[in-house]
């Protein structure tokens, strides 16, 4: 009993003393400075004085017995201490900003914003599927996505800039599976096949082979699974690398390319289910090796999401699943 007492004394305490010795306007004094670089730049941002900022640094400083910006001719750096304040301050307000989006989500039934990132050939493909299917259960949530490559994904997830990431089978998502800080949801397999446009040569053989396509000209990926297995289907057939003419993230450079009839490119099947009829492609029927494809959605562990996140992994997953049955199915 007197240990209980003891912890719930100090708990208290804590409380108090977090209360006394840093506030929110505080914190974001403390990422505007960090991210400018300067206190009068900060200042400006923050639309107060230079002398307001100074001294709010300055007090935190005292407070807390550490010094959290190195200063300099050049600017301000922050230190470890303020890198820390930093870290576990951005989890602090991400909280608040997730309660309160919480409940306004409550208060309004059904409004909100979800911060979605993703790689650019899954905002052409898998993510239109999923934002028709969510939007019509949710019309007034909004979404708002950033495309980048997976290298970036975890830092984006830990920066808590986004809510959850859209990733493919590769070494980025292989690094988020290994790692004890992430979330991995699966969705769906998806698999390469060989395309070509409509008015292509190649689309009009009756019958088609891999090496028919060793002269072609190649549309592949900078680097990944997508570029791999073009060569790799090459090498275990005995014929010569491939010809690449082309490398590109852009899966709308590719498509447009491909119309064109000049181009040949692997595409993932989600692509060409979207977009093959605008685009008039042909799936050439050529089998690839296998290769991991699949597509998943990736979230901070001790992250707690808020609710409406949640509706739209669980709409999402769905969504995708009912679909493999139903193709199953047919």
């Amino acid at each position: 009993m007197v240990i209980l007492v003891t912890l719930m004394t100090s708990e208290h305490e804590w409380k108090r003393e977090i209360g006394r010795r840093l506030r929110l306007r505080d914190l974001e004094f403390v990422f505007a400075v960090a991210e400018s670089g300067s206190m009068a730049k900060a200042a400006a941002e923050l639309g107060v004085t230079q002398s307001a900022v100074s001294q709010v640094i300055a007090g935190l400083e005292a407070d807390l017995g550490v010094s959290l910006f190195d200063r300099s001719r050049r600017g301000v750096a922050p230190t470890i201490y303020g890198e820390a304040l930093m870290r576990r301050g951005k989890v602090a307000f991400d909280e608040i900003r997730s309660c309160l989006q919480e409940i306004d989500f409550l208060k309004n039934k059904g409004t909100g914003t979800i911060r979605i990132g993703c790689p650019e050939t899954l905002a052409a493909s898998v993510l239109p599927m999923a934002i028709v299917n969510f939007s019509k259960q949710w019309p007034d949530v909004a979404l708002e996505v950033e495309t980048f490559t997976g290298a970036d994904a975890a830092t984006k997830l830990m920066d808590r800039s986004i809510d959850l990431v859209f990733a493919r089978d590769g070494p980025a998502l292989d690094a988020l599976a290994k790692s004890d800080d992430f979330k991995i949801t699966r969705l769906f397999e998806d698999r390469l096949s060989v395309v070509a446009g409509a008015s292509s040569r190649w689309a009009n053989l009756p019958h088609i082979d891999l090496a028919d396509l060793v002269d072609a000209p190649w549309i592949v990926l900078p680097y990944g699974w997508g570029q791999d297995v073009i060569p790799n289907a090459f090498a275990s057939r005995g014929l010569p690398p491939p010809h690449i003419a082309l490398k590109t993230f852009s899966i709308h450079l590719r498509l447009h390319l491909l119309t064109t009839g000049r181009f040949v490119t692997a595409l993932p099947e989600s692509v060409i289910r979207l977009h093959g009829k605008l685009f008039d492609l042909t799936e050439l029927r050529i089998d690839l090796p296998k290769s991991p494809y699949g597509v998943a959605i990736v979230t901070v562990k001790s992250r707690t999401l808020v609710r409406v996140v949640d509706y739209f992994i669980s709409s999402t997953v769905e969504h995708f699943h009912r679909s493999i049955r139903d193709s199953c199915s047919d």
